[in-house]
């Protein structure tokens, strides 16, 4: 009875907060740029000749940019705070995807301009909105890293059919416009629900002294390896799914639609690892998860049409749960005051990962002609991760909560 009180009691403090993270989470640099890219393959290579594997190469320079400023990034937001961060950033990134919609040019420009909303848009990520939400909650740290996460989902479930209505009775161009404007929308929550004060401050040598010892951690290494694993195999299977849909036979909408149920499968896999990790032991749930994709992996090439919506919700579920469980490990493993610089290192392993999927992918299909080679390395790299995650230790004890944002 204490503990329900406590849980609620956290949720009516900080439910703006909560608000504000979902709907940043919803229309952010990991939402927009990567929910839409499969749904401009077809119009880019008939537009400009270039090839899937050309077009889905753009979000590798994304990832990869992201991937190197993000241990710079979480160093920043642990020194000023998530809400200035947040309220620059995300007028930047619709910028960029503004700039997208009137693009003429080569496609190492149109390369450029994935790599720019990296740096315009890195602080619409989840380094910068889970910090906020770990901060503030601790009771039910998992339910409420999963709700903010689940605005993630609701992209994955409206964007591959908005995108194809958009691009069939307007343009490509449109789609992208629609993204610009989409990324404003968190601004106004974000000014409101966003505390301005200061972050806890940690003695520079004790910072210095804690990275150096994180990085001889095995455990550091085990964690952001493993997630990095999952990340080549999940976003090989998210971006290339109406491409691959629409080989094996189905209409654009078709494709796009059977698509979508990977977005109910994130927001099913948020708010179920959420629960779960409030309750059982995180890398357990995870496991279990991951595993589970790959079973549905085996439901693409063996289960027939009829399977495929399963096998895209178990897709889902994985994708659902990854950004939660990297946090939620996070911080119970290595705490609070450093939180946004650990999380960056490994959200950099993890971005590394989802760089590679897409482009492995399209590689793989343009040498072989099909997406079989594709999901047979996917179901490798699942169970080799959950493998190394049931590995992982026990909590020695429960990271405190920092309400600062």
């Amino acid at each position: 009875m204490i503990q329900n009180q406590e849980s609620s009691g956290e949720f009516r403090r900080n439910g703006v907060l909560l608000l504000a993270a979902t709907l940043g989470s919803a229309a952010g640099l990991s939402s927009l740029p990567f929910y839409s890219l499969g749904s401009f393959v077809a119009p880019l290579e008939a537009e400009f000749g270039w090839s899937r594997g050309q077009v889905t190469s753009s979000f590798l320079y994304t990832t990869l940019v992201l991937a190197v400023i993000a241990p710079f990034l979480g160093n920043l937001i642990d020194r000023v705070g998530t809400r200035l961060v947040a309220l620059v950033s995300i007028p930047l990134l619709s910028g960029v995807l503004y700039a997208m919609s009137r693009f003429e040019g080569s496609i190492g420009q149109f390369h450029m301009l994935y790599a720019l909303a990296a740096l315009a848009g890195a602080g619409t990520t989840p380094i910068n909105y889970t910090r906020a939400v770990n901060g503030a909650f601790d009771k039910v740290r998992g339910l409420a890293l999963g709700i903010s996460q689940a605005g993630i989902a609701v992209a994955a479930i409206t964007l591959p059919l908005l995108l194809a209505s958009l691009n069939q009775s307007y343009s490509w161009r449109t789609g992208y416009l629609v993204l610009a404007l989409l990324a404003l929308v968190p601004w106004p929550f974000v000014l409101l629900g966003f505390r301005s004060a200061p972050m806890p401050r940690v003695a520079k040598a004790s910072l210095a002294e804690g990275r150096g010892e994180l990085f001889r951690s095995r455990l550091f290494w085990s964690v952001g390896i493993s997630f990095a694993a999952v990340a080549v195999a999940v976003s090989a299977l998210v971006v290339h799914m109406v491409p691959l849909l629409r080989d094996a036979g189905m209409t654009p909408i078709a494709a796009a639609s059977t698509a979508s149920v990977i977005g109910f499968g994130v927001l099913g896999g948020r708010l179920l690892t959420g629960w779960l990790i409030d309750r059982f032991f995180a890398p357990y749930v995870a496991a279990t998860l991951f595993l589970a994709t790959a079973g549905g992996c085996l439901l693409l090439l063996y289960g027939g049409p009829g399977m495929v919506p399963l096998a895209a919700a178990l897709i889902g579920l994985s994708l659902g749960a990854e950004a939660d469980l990297i946090a939620y490990l996070t911080a119970r493993y290595f705490g609070m005051a450093r939180y946004a610089f650990v999380y960056g290192f490994i959200y950099s392993m993890f971005l590394i990962g989802t760089a590679t999927g897409p482009a492995l992918a399209g590689r793989l299909y343009d040498a072989s002609g099909n997406y079989n080679s594709t999901i047979w390395t996917v179901i490798c790299l699942l169970v080799a991760g959950s493998v190394v995650i049931l590995c992982l230790p026990r909590f020695e004890k429960s990271a405190s909560v920092v309400p600062a944002q």
